[in-house]
């Protein structure tokens, strides 16, 4: 489920805007109007809708991302491991400063960072948990096992770890009720450094019923068992996307009570896609905030993995005018520091954008998928003078 190959490549939705749920158009709004580089990248997705460059060139890595030879998938494990050379370049985070430290790497396939991490701590010892091969996970390049006894890996699917998110009894006629696992992976280790960068894979198999919840499955299932095995004062590093996005924004806060953080992002490899790395450092899984934030990715995955028939959408016009003031409270306060913390993402992604072959051409009538690249395809306003106009109607500061 590592984020290589068809996690290269993101969703195409057959050249249709995204619909942008009220939380993210009042986030794009303020971000807008506060910070100019989010600003520019979002005028860049108006560039990319005019491209019919760019459906050729996300079709075309989509295609070798689902059909990689075994030279284009060493040639990612590979990539992963010059990732990683960036990123302990850039934030040291890779190195473990006393002796016998202990690696969790989930979703590992096909082990770069775990390759990485070797590199700077010799005597490491590294737990891994990957999607096995049979079921649309990648091929293992890191040695591991017999052939390395510093690594060991455990091939199952991650969210059906029921127990470990706290469940132990199964509702009746459940479609996988005999699916689930009650081993609770490493329970008596805890671990200095954890790598979670797993993705839904289109390759992954699995059963109808999940497919519009399985990536929150897959993201509450990485951030429980992280944060249940992580020592406190540990490191933890998490793939996610788009730091202007309320669900994104919401957990980078919540890090950023419980750790040091701090955002990376690779200067070439994925630069147009809006992708980036969580450095978070001295994480304090007792935290109060972060045992709060667990018991509700507990829920969350519960939620998404026992659905209520009745319950297709829960939301209603009394909750979106909730959430708006629970936006506009939450940008108030902590608005200035994501913008701070992610301006440098923003900027990576926008001068890549310009430079990219595909995107320079914008003759034709055939749209790129904006969202493909990580560009927010919003209405015409989605301006500045919009961006007032939302901020004044929820009261937000202006900067």
């Amino acid at each position: 489920m590592a984020n290589i190959t068809s996690d290269t490549v993101a969703a195409h939705d057959g050249g249709r805007p995204p619909v942008l749920n009220p939380e993210d158009e009042i986030c794009y709004s303020f971000l807008a109007a506060r910070s100019e580089v989010f600003g520019e990248l979002m005028e860049l997705r108006d560039e990319g809708w005019r491209n019919p460059k760019g459906d050729t060139h996300f079709k075309k890595q989509r295609r070798q991302a689902d059909q990689a030879s075994f030279k284009e998938r060493k040639y990612f494990y590979d990539m992963m491991q010059r990732i990683g050379q960036q990123m302990q370049e850039t934030t040291g985070a890779l190195s473990i400063d006393h002796p016998n430290p202990g690696v969790l790497d989930l979703c590992m396939a096909p082990g770069g960072y775990t390759a990485s991490t070797l590199k700077y701590n010799t005597q490491a010892h590294v737990c891994a948990i990957t999607l096995p091969e049979d079921r649309g996970g990648h091929q293992v390049f890191v040695p591991h096992g017999e052939q390395d006894p510093r690594v060991e890996v455990w091939e199952t699917d991650i969210t059906m770890l029921a127990a470990e998110y706290g469940v132990t009894e199964m509702p009746e006629g459940h479609p996988d009720k005999d699916s689930f696992s009650s081993r609770r992976p490493w329970l008596d280790k805890s671990f200095d450094l954890v790598f979670s960068d797993g993705q839904v894979l289109r390759t992954h198999s699995y059963p109808s019923y999940r497919e519009r919840k399985e990536t929150t499955r897959l993201t509450c299932s990485q951030l429980i068992l992280a944060m249940q095995r992580i020592k406190p004062g540990g490191t933890f590093i998490v793939l996610l996307h788009k730091p202007d996005t309320w669900k994104t924004m919401k957990l980078l806060s919540i890090f950023d009570k419980v750790a040091q953080i701090q955002l990376f992002k690779p200067a070439k490899t994925h630069a147009t896609r809006s992708s980036f790395y969580l450095i978070a450092k001295n994480v304090h899984p007792e935290h109060t905030d972060a045992q709060k934030a667990i018991n509700e990715w507990k829920s969350t995955w519960k939620d998404a993995t026992f659905p209520d028939p009745a319950d297709e959408d829960p939301r209603d016009g009394n909750e979106h005018v909730l959430e708006e003031e629970e936006v506009s409270e939450f940008l108030a306060s902590f608005g200035d520091r994501l913008i701070e913390l992610s301006e440098h993402v923003w900027r990576i992604q926008k001068d890549a954008l310009k430079q990219a072959p595909w995107f320079k051409d914008t003759g034709g009538e055939s749209k790129t998928d904006a969202f493909a690249v990580g560009i927010a395809a919003t209405a015409k306003t989605q301006g500045i003078d919009y961006a007032a106009s939302q901020m004044e109607r929820l009261r937000i500061p202006k900067a």
